[in-house]
């Protein structure tokens, strides 16, 4: 299987792996530095954050960027906006319009208010810096997990013809290619600016559950860093740079 990548990128394609970011990692190992798209059919052990099962069902764009970002971690883990936007934008080139599509801190893209992307980012680093970072995108074509704690769904069930994997990962990677150029030339400001404008709950009471207690507040902005800031009941803020949220009506 080919496909058309932008200039400079490289793609491996599979019919079935244990996971897209799992070949990666062997690809760094080996002393491939990217940038290189991996995509399969089919996984066998697929995850999302936090090592949860990500559900790969048949249909479904299941991929991996391996690359050198060339930045300090900080600034690398700022890259899973920028994932979020491509994939936003990728499926709105089927949509037809913009209006359906929201982001959810930290790394989910929903269409009509439920899940159909996540965004994983794992690296390695040395005394340089970042040796290698991987950012593995799954987008819900064909079919969605049921019975998920976030809602999930699909293009097919919003209506809309599901188009081939590699198709799809096509138009993601022009837009990444894209937007990674503009992020190495003017910062996060881009970034931040145009994920905030499609930012699910903004000004919204929300819940962020953390590994030791859960707090109840209202997204009030997103910082510099990424970090996620929630105004509790009583005024004061919280920045949250780690944990997951969840809409109290859902």
């Amino acid at each position: 299987m080919s496909g058309r990548m932008p200039q400079g990128y490289a793609l491996a394609s599979f019919e079935t792996l244990d996971s897209t970011m799992d070949e990666a990692r062997r690809r760094a190992a080996e002393g491939v530095h990217g940038p290189l798209w991996i995509m399969a059919a089919h996984q066998t052990k697929g995850r999302g954050r936090r090592s949860r099962a990500w559900e790969s069902g048949t249909g479904n764009l299941l991929c991996t960027l391996l690359f050198e970002p060339g930045v300090a971690p900080a600034e690398a883990a700022k890259l899973s906006f920028l994932a979020a936007i491509c994939a936003g934008e990728t499926l709105d080139h089927y949509l037809g319009s913009s209006l359906r599509i929201r982001y959810k801190w930290p790394n989910d893209v929903l269409l009509d208010g439920r899940k159909v992307a996540g965004i994983l980012l794992e690296s390695a680093s040395d005394s340089g810096g970042i040796s290698w970072l991987s950012i593995g995108i799954g987008i819900n074509l064909a079919q969605h997990p049921e019975g998920a704690p976030t809602p999930a769904t699909s293009l097919r069930a919003a209506g809309v013809a599901a188009p081939g994997p590699l198709e799809v990962l096509e138009i993601l990677a022009g837009r990444f290619a894209d937007w990674l150029t503009r992020w190495r030339n003017e910062g996060f400001a881009p970034v931040k600016s145009a994920w905030l404008a499609r930012a699910a709950r903004m000004g919204a009471r929300i819940e962020v559950r953390l590994d030791k207690e859960t707090l109840p507040g209202i997204f009030t902005a997103l910082d510099d860093s990424g970090a996620l800031v929630l105004t509790l009941a009583d005024g004061t803020k919280r920045l949250i740079s780690a944990g997951d949220v969840f809409f109290p009506e859902i």
